[in-house]
């Protein structure tokens, strides 16, 4: 039987088989491909002329044991600076060698309630490396770690515990006040 009718039209049948397609298309092009990125530092330093910039691939999951974690992808730059040219020119260049690893997949874990943040490249936080996103002890101590010299974990941590991390935040604005 034809799908055409005496009109030379679409029938109800390859109407509604067109429509489930088109249906069928247009979710799966609504499926958003690309994660939403505001729980993660976008950039973050790691030493002169060395920066990070990371990319959000997971939406956060809480674990059995109460932490957040976030799949994401750091891409680490450095400059390449050519020092005899006047005026100097610096060019953004993959990292390589000393810097470490040009692009990594790694998962980033918070312990909102600990003040606790780590990296890991395994999803159960096995080999993570941990830190207190407070200063402990010392003239610092209560103080948020936010130096690029210590990975910046407070910045990164408070992307994934907003809520806790808002007296850190208001440490910060003050510090740049005085």
């Amino acid at each position: 039987m034809s799908s055409r009718g005496w009109t030379g039209g679409w029938t109800l049948r390859s109407d509604l088989e067109m429509l489930s397609s088109l249906v069928l298309l247009v979710l799966s092009a609504a499926t958003p491909s690309s994660v939403p990125q505001e729980h993660v530092l976008p950039v973050f330093g790691c030493g002169t002329g060395c920066r990070v910039k990371t990319e959000q691939l997971s939406r956060p999951q809480r674990m059995s044991d109460g932490w957040w974690r976030v799949k994401v992808r750091q891409r680490r730059w450095v400059q390449n600076c050519d020092w005899k040219s006047t005026p100097v020119t610096c060019v953004d260049e993959p990292a390589s060698g000393r810097a470490g690893p040009p692009v990594q997949d790694l998962w980033l874990f918070a312990d909102c309630r600990g003040e606790r943040f780590a990296t890991s490249k395994n999803p159960d936080r096995s080999g993570a490396w941990e830190q207190d996103v407070f200063y402990r002890d010392g003239a610092s101590a209560g103080e948020p770690k936010f130096q690029t010299v210590v990975g910046n974990p407070f910045m990164r941590w408070a992307k994934l515990c907003p809520a806790e991390a808002e007296e850190g935040n208001q440490k910060i604005r003050e510090g740049f006040q005085r």
